[in-house]
């Protein structure tokens, strides 16, 4: 059986809803740009609409999931128009957007979701998009799109990583389970990783109050994880830390064990 193939994409337009008379005009929007990732070959493509048929075509002969945020009510939608053989919404789909509102009864925002969960927002809007198609800058609009869809499968990928994505509700964090988690997570490996004395290596987001995001890679040495809350020893500031597992991005296993205790008891 062959492997399944995984794809993130997202679509800007040439119009706007109120120049189509509406929500339920999608098809009229037309593409300007389509970003995708392509997780077989770990790469970055871009389509503009006169590259639609060869973006059918790759889809036909790939089959793969697709992966998006509202993909399922509004990209596909304004793709499908172009597609003569596929139907679009029959391939399997993960729709984050989607996903959230069935959890959790709401929508919200690429935009709010990923500054939760990943210290980042979006770089413009859509109608920025529009602009740039119009002004025919194409550098703008790729660079655009393809934030849109790293930031989407950043998203999908820390879901993958914690089996959880993050979102925030009368000013506090909460967490939301999700259905393309590993089976196993970051946390269960934190476990492990403590239990069998195993160092990682994690590349962390730091998140202060009233200070830029920062991120870096550091290895750790676990000493207890209760919860979200770890402690470690942190061979990049040489100290005894306590750390969010919310806030671990990646994880592995260095290799190196370690021997810590509390006492000499």
């Amino acid at each position: 059986m062959s492997e399944q193939k995984f794809i993130v994409y997202d679509v800007e337009t040439q119009k706007t809803f109120a120049e189509v008379g509406g929500f339920n005009n999608q098809a009229a929007l037309k593409v300007s740009y389509l970003g995708l990732y392509s997780y077989t070959q770990d790469k970055y493509f871009g389509f503009f609409e006169d590259d639609m048929q060869k973006l059918e075509r790759i889809l036909l002969t790939e089959k793969p999931t697709i992966i998006g945020f509202n993909s399922i009510s509004f990209d596909n939608n304004v793709v499908q128009p172009y597609f003569k053989q596929l139907k679009i919404g029959e391939l399997p789909q993960i729709d984050i957007l989607a996903e959230i509102f069935e959890q959790l009864g709401f929508r919200m925002k690429l935009e709010s979701v990923a500054q939760a969960t990943l210290g980042e927002g979006k770089s413009g809007s859509g109608l920025d998009a529009i602009r740039y198609y119009r002004e025919g800058n194409n550098e703008a609009l790729a660079r655009y799109c393809l934030d849109d869809v790293r930031i989407t499968k950043d998203l999908y990928d820390y879901g993958k990583r914690h089996g959880y994505i993050l979102y925030t509700s009368g000013g506090d964090v909460h967490t939301m389970n999700v259905s393309w988690a590993d089976e196993q997570t970051i946390t269960d490996k934190l476990k492990q990783a403590h239990t069998e004395h195993k160092q990682v290596e994690v590349n962390y987001l730091q998140m202060i109050e009233g200070a830029e995001p920062e991120r870096f890679i550091t290895n750790l040495d676990i000493i207890s994880v209760s919860g979200f809350q770890l402690e470690v020893f942190c061979h990049r500031s040489n100290a005894t830390k306590v750390y969010d597992v919310r806030r671990i991005l990646k994880l592995k296993y260095t290799g190196e064990q370690y021997a810590y205790q509390d006492t000499f008891l």
